[in-house]
């Protein structure tokens, strides 16, 4: 009887479960960068960038002479591997739970063992698939290792305020472990951040975006640059784009995450000087495509609205039409010519290209085995490609007149 009366309260006793693989935050260790190398003997050299919680939080106190994050490298057959070795020198248990980056050396991302060591990694549930994808021209520990920005003590909040920025200036794409993952067939070209912190070329242009990371004219600041992407083709890296040829690329895709960018161009009533304006997407791109004929017919249409907001040359464009129409033309003129140019490299040093218009082609086939018979990255490399920009001057700034200089008589011009 007294059985019968405890047997309503036994599945209470399912709820009072134990908590034994209970961890305080203070017995593990984060990770928030990964680094990959090429190691000896078909290893993987993964560096590891902890994170110092104490470093600056409230309780800083206590660290105020502790570095902000610790920093060690293994040699392992895989990124798993090495998080259970790490557990031997570092006290405190690993976790990825906080991971956001991975870097790749340029020499690791050109190896046929990269694929396979992040392709394999994505099986341990704490690596996410939004983790930021980041090759750098130097050894990714190098990299890890120089990183100090000047203005972010606490190493994860750099690279998600440097995320932001990315979005803002589309220098570089949008690149997680995700979209790398989307990119791997043969008919398509996938595009990672380019980074570097050792800075040994140093390249001067009137074009503000016209850079690889390394090229960049500047002193002081951050030793980091991120600049342009690096260019992956089934799982390989295989070349390099410029942040303008970066931007270009992610413009014309149908859809972009970067919806402005500020660049300038040779002013077209006076070439001596550059004029700045900021481009605003009017929509999104639209591309027409006959992959039924031979070459295949690919007509693309980017609309743009712009501000312009620095001439040089000081010509009065705001009060006069047929300036602004010569502008209008001059400058779709240019940006027409470059994106062509953009494209004619990608078919003949690259045999594909980055603007998901697989996607398109796609479309018109139905069945799958249909499209891949149809071989799209050789179509494409024969395609016929017609680009219109389009552009709506939208405003010339504050300031609608430029500014009169007085000259007096004992002054020359």
């Amino acid at each position: 009887m007294k059985l019968l009366k405890m047997l309503p309260f036994l599945p209470l006793l399912l709820l009072l479960s134990g908590c034994w693989d209970r961890l305080e935050l203070e017995e593990q260790a984060f990770v928030v960068v990964v680094g990959l190398d090429s190691g000896p003997n078909h290893t993987v050299a993964v560096t590891f960038q902890i994170a110092n919680p104490q470093v600056g939080s409230s309780d800083k106190g206590s660290a105020q002479n502790e570095p902000p994050s610790d920093i060690v490298t293994f040699n392992a057959a895989d990124i798993l591997s090495a998080k259970e070795l790490a557990n031997s020198v570092i006290t405190r248990k690993i976790s990825f739970a906080h991971l956001r980056t991975v870097i790749v050396s340029q020499e690791f991302a050109k190896s046929g063992l990269f694929h396979r060591i992040l392709g394999s990694s994505v099986r341990d549930p704490e690596m996410r698939r939004e983790i930021n994808l980041i090759v750098s021209k130097e050894k990714a520990s190098d990299f890890v290792k120089n990183n100090k920005p000047k203005l972010e003590t606490r190493p994860h909040k750099y690279y998600a305020f440097m995320q932001e920025r990315w979005r803002d200036t589309g220098y570089v794409p949008y690149s997680t472990l995700n979209r790398y993952m989307q990119r791997l067939g043969d008919d398509t070209l996938f595009l990672a951040i380019y980074a570097t912190a050792s800075k040994k070329e140093t390249k001067y242009s009137k074009n503000e975006d016209n850079y690889l990371a390394g090229q960049i004219p500047h002193k002081g600041g951050d030793p980091v640059e991120i600049m342009g992407s690096a260019v992956f083709r089934a799982g390989k890296m295989i070349g390099t784009l410029t942040g303008e040829e970066t931007r270009y690329a992610l413009f014309l895709r149908r859809k972009s995450l970067t919806h402005s960018f500020i660049a300038t161009y040779p002013d077209p009533l006076n070439e001596e000087y550059q004029i700045t304006c900021r481009f605003m997407k009017n929509g999104k791109a639209e591309i027409k495509m006959n992959a039924k004929s031979d070459p295949v017919q690919v007509s693309v249409r980017i609309p743009f609205r712009v501000q312009v907001l620095s001439t040089a040359s000081f010509v009065d464009y705001a009060s006069d039409a047929e300036k602004q129409r010569q502008l209008k033309d001059g400058l779709q003129r240019k940006l027409a010519d470059r994106i062509k140019q953009l494209v004619a490299k990608t078919q003949r040093t690259y045999k594909g290209e980055p603007f998901l218009w697989h996607l398109i082609a796609r479309n018109q086939f139905w069945t799958l085995d249909e499209y891949e018979s149809y071989n799209w990255s050789e179509q494409y490399t024969r395609a016929q490609v017609q680009v219109q920009v389009d552009l709506t001057i939208v405003n010339f700034g504050k300031q609608v007149e430029p500014p009169i200089m007085h000259i007096s008589g004992d002054e020359q011009p």
